[in-house]
């Protein structure tokens, strides 16, 4: 409830620690240790499938997809995979992390997905009601429902080669783009100046893409996302 109250971004403010890179978590450790320790022992054991209800940050701006897992086993990562294709969006990336409830989950050998939606701290009808057709769609591809699955517009395609590009200096961040554009290598993204106005860096594209998400906020410290973007496999 903190997190929520004091628009808190990544970390929850009773310890400082991101939820989501605690897995599997510590019984005697922190709040976001222990509720990971709780999640990861007493109810993953439990489940079928895990979905990982994800949005931009406070400060991050999004164009609707969802990352499987990639590293557990082939088995998994099919299976995953075979669900994400009944969600309505675009795209889908395979992750090769470790880290996160959902890839935790993957690596527990429960298939797993983590959808984004949403984003900038907003809670949006259309999102919620994207939400509430990906989990009827889910749970009718899992055969737990027995209604028909909600209609498709989209059907995810794969993004591979995601760049996440991180600024390794504090500044003004000033995007180029939206999320969802596609790219060419060399486009500008944007770019980055002092207080003054003073351009420090220019941000140009090194593939041809398109955007996932980036940083929707001026401030941006040093270490924040400004732009992740990959090449659509069909492309």
């Amino acid at each position: 409830m903190r997190s929520f109250w004091e628009r808190s971004a990544f970390v929850t403010p009773d310890d400082g620690k991101n939820l989501n890179r605690e897995f599997p978590g510590d019984v005697n450790g922190t709040l976001s240790q222990k509720t990971a320790w709780l999640l990861s022992r007493h109810f993953f054991p439990l489940a079928d499938f895990y979905a990982d209800l994800h949005s931009g940050d406070i400060h991050e701006e999004l164009y609707p997809y969802v990352y499987y897992p990639g590293l557990p086993n082939s088995e998994i990562s099919a299976k995953a995979r075979e669900v994400a294709m009944v969600l309505d969006m675009k795209f889908m990336v395979r992750s090769t992390a470790t880290t996160g409830a959902y890839n935790y989950a993957a690596i527990s050998g429960v298939p797993s997905l983590l959808i984004e939606r949403g984003g900038s701290g907003l809670c949006r009808r259309e999102d919620i009601d994207a939400y509430k057709n990906d989990l009827h769609n889910i749970l009718c591809k899992l055969e737990l429902l027995c209604s028909p699955q909600q209609q498709q517009k989209h059907t995810p395609v794969d993004v591979t080669d995601v760049i996440y590009l991180e600024t390794d200096k504090a500044g003004c961040w000033f995007s180029s783009c939206r999320c969802g554009d596609k790219i060419k290598q060399g486009d500008k993204l944007g770019y980055l100046t002092d207080l003054f106005g003073n351009t420090i860096t220019v941000y140009n594209a090194e593939q041809d893409g398109i955007i996932l998400y980036q940083c929707s906020a001026l401030a941006a410290p040093k270490g924040t996302i400004l732009v992740t973007y990959g090449k659509v496999k069909n492309n």
